[in-house]
């Protein structure tokens, strides 16, 4: 798997900052497990890894520092963001296969 080099703006101290107070503001923890969480979907949220920006600074890049347009996410949750970067898509499965918590038993 071929990887691009980083933007250098992930790389800056006001990113860094900005990334740092999105993280605070949702306590550490992934704001979409969290809203799995409330909703009774989930036992533990996760802790996020990742600061995502809603609109891509590549389309805004007036808002790359603009806390209301990033959101604290998982590894898991980021990779659904992004399915060109290797994740899995929006459903988190492969299709055609049973999710990873249903036991299927012959009889």
């Amino acid at each position: 798997m071929a990887y691009k080099e980083s933007d250098p703006f992930y790389h800056s101290g006001p990113w860094k900052a900005a990334r740092k107070q999105r993280l605070m503001m949702d306590n550490g923890f992934c704001t979409e497990c969290m809203a799995e969480f409330e909703r009774g979907e989930r036992l533990h949220p996760r802790r996020a890894t990742m600061v995502h920006h809603v609109l891509p600074i590549t389309e805004r890049p007036d808002l790359a520092l603009d806390l209301s347009n990033m959101r604290s996410l998982c590894d898991m949750h980021h990779n659904r963001e992004h399915p060109e970067k290797g994740g899995r898509g929006n459903t988190g499965r492969t299709k055609g296969k049973a999710p990873a918590k249903m036991r299927v038993i012959k009889v």
